[in-house]
């Protein structure tokens, strides 16, 4: 047998086992997006550099994106996140929508990142947002979607946990410490990093 090449680092295989699954929780997904109201949407898998420059944080761009020249030399990206896609298609029809949006997403996202024991450099994302509502009703809707969704297939309290974090409160305590600006960006990026951390 010829030397098989391998897959490239930080990416998964789906047997029809681990298809069976995956299929299996898109529409657990499914259910309680619609469930809730929610309607499906997607954005584009590529997209070009200047939008998660303009709309995500440096360290996502020079340091976990996917990028590379098309043929026409411009800077294109696998997407690691799809708010700023997001963002770009309500501005693109604000008009024409209808709010509170009420929209959900799964799909794969890329980032380079170590990979390890459960974290893979492409990996699929549950993504739920209302736009048009700025309410802890909102944030409470979005926690008991999680809930019901842990609930379908069949997780209990004992088992997962939902946390709760507000930038806000975190800003404030932050400058309640009397930790200056130059800082707080250092601290933000510690806290994001704690489950990657090894301890």
């Amino acid at each position: 047998m010829k030397n098989i090449i391998p897959s490239v680092k930080g990416t998964r295989e789906f047997y029809p086992r681990e298809m069976a699954i995956r299929s299996w929780l898109y529409e657990k997904i499914r259910y309680v997006s619609e469930l809730y109201g929610y309607q499906e949407y997607d954005g584009p898998f590529l997209e070009t550099i200047e939008l998660y420059a303009a709309k995500s944080g440096e360290e996502l761009v020079k340091e976990q994106s996917f990028v590379f020249p098309d043929r026409g030399g411009n800077l294109i990206a696998l997407r690691p996140e799809l708010t700023p896609s997001l963002a770009r298609m309500v501005a693109q029809k604000q008009n024409q929508l209808v709010y509170p949006l009420r929209w959900w997403s799964f799909g794969p996202f890329w980032r380079y990142e170590k990979p390890q024991k459960g974290r893979t450099r492409e990996f699929f994302q549950w993504n739920i947002d209302i736009i048009g509502i700025n309410s802890a009703e909102a944030d409470a809707e979005l926690v008991a979607i999680c809930a019901e969704f842990f609930r379908q297939i069949n997780l209990s309290s004992r088992e997962v946990k939902i946390l709760v974090n507000d930038r806000q409160l975190m800003e404030r305590e932050i400058a309640r410490l009397g930790i200056g600006s130059e800082r707080k960006k250092d601290i933000f990026q510690a806290i994001d990093r704690r489950d990657k951390m090894e301890m």
